[in-house]
């Protein structure tokens, strides 16, 4: 990552902002602008940024990659050192684990889901959807530096990912993270395309 440090904004009670980002130290949670971008299709993405794999991503949002990153470094969470094997489940430490959630506005109190509920898992050759993504905390990896010193969730703007893949911030250690044609937006749990809402990153 850049050796540039984000400007941190002390906005007073514990809560600070970087970017469109807002984090918490006391409550130790990442806060997240985004937008609805898919509700049906194979997505290997739950949030990448607007720059980035849009075609495959549930959400989208225009708050930086490296911005979150320093956010949650600055809530000490501990980066995974890897995904663990293929074709199988990884264990998530309590210092890398964050447990996500999606809110949006609404009349009344905010709509809020557990982000794995907001994915089905479905057979491909049918298309019958078999049941959401598995509950539980997603592995915080926090991507890697490339060769040329680029920060790689920078350059793929790859934030969450369902799909294995190192460069994004957070991944899916579930044991269907090896199987890109299972993946599909749950319709039923999530507001129209371009509605605007919260990602939320609870850390452990």
């Amino acid at each position: 990552m850049s050796d540039v440090k984000p400007m941190v904004v002390d906005l007073g009670g514990g809560r600070f902002s970087i970017g469109t980002v807002l984090f918490d130290s006391k409550s130790r949670t990442i806060t997240i602008p985004a937008e609805v971008n898919m509700r049906e299709g194979a997505v290997e993405y739950m949030l990448v940024g607007s720059k980035g794999k849009v075609h495959e991503s549930v959400f989208t949002t225009q708050a930086q990659a490296q911005d979150i990153h320093f956010a949650a470094l600055l809530l000490k969470v501990k980066p995974a050192a890897d995904l663990g094997p293929e074709n199988s489940a990884a264990t998530v430490r309590r210092e890398c684990a964050a447990v996500i959630t999606v809110e949006w506005d609404r009349n009344g109190p905010p709509e809020k889901f557990f982000l794995n509920e907001t994915v089905n898992l479905i057979d491909p050759s049918t298309k019958v959807v078999s049941a959401t993504l598995p509950p539980g905390a997603w592995l915080y990896n926090g991507s890697r530096i490339e060769a040329d010193g680029v920060f790689a969730a920078t350059r793929s703007a790859s934030i969450i990912s369902i799909i294995r893949d190192d460069d994004a911030l957070l991944n899916n250690p579930g044991a269907t993270r090896d199987n890109d044609e299972i993946h599909t937006p749950n319709a039923a749990k999530l507001p129209q395309k371009g509605h605007p809402v919260r990602i939320i990153l609870q850390l452990k």
